[in-house]
């Protein structure tokens, strides 16, 4: 209609969010170097707004190399190439939730709305410790899937890797826990 403004408008900013980090002591988080996503954002703090993807980044030693991480129909998943590999690295640590104050998210970086970043120290209002990186994820709904190299280099590149990992069996249906079956829409 004449005179009619199409606009998006922003979302709502959470009033908290989450950070998973295999150190349970930390008292107070600072930009690090080693956490830069952008050059021109320079050193940030990540979070989340979703307690489940948090549980994704327990293990610190996890990366691209051998790990995805994403979401699906809404619900976070985690590939790993290697259960071994994992299971060895896998020593639990802490979820720190945030005021959200100091947080701006940039919808066309990094994981879009699931990722908040701060450049000023943030201090949490609460710690939950957890035992196993591999059960708090199962716990809060991440779909967890361990596979094998060829499978994985195959999600890693293939156009369609979505399409693979909704004929994989998860670790959730294997363990009957927090099963939620991938739709077959695109």
């Amino acid at each position: 209609m004449e005179g009619e403004q199409h606009f998006s408008p922003e979302k709502k900013k959470p009033p908290f969010l989450y950070h998973a980090s295999a150190n349970r002591e930390i008292e107070t988080f600072e930009p690090r170097a080693k956490s830069i996503r952008d050059p021109e954002e320079g050193s940030v703090i990540f979070a989340t707004p979703d307690l489940a993807l948090a549980t994704t980044f327990l293990v610190s030693e996890a990366n691209d190399s051998w790990t995805q991480i994403g979401k699906m129909d809404g619900v976070p998943y985690m590939v790993i190439r290697d259960k071994k590999h994992f299971m060895r690295r896998d020593k639990g640590g802490s979820i720190y939730k945030f005021n959200s104050e100091s947080f701006a998210s940039h919808p066309h970086r990094g994981m879009g709305e699931d990722e908040w970043v701060s450049k000023d120290p943030v201090t949490p209002v609460e710690k939950n410790d957890v035992e196993s990186a591999l059960e708090a994820m199962i716990e809060n709904g991440v779909q967890v899937f361990f596979v094998d190299k060829k499978t994985f280099n195959s999600i890693k590149h293939d156009a369609d890797s979505f399409d693979i990992i909704r004929t994989l069996e998860s670790e959730n249906k294997r363990r009957g826990k927090n099963v939620v079956e991938f739709t077959n829409e695109k």
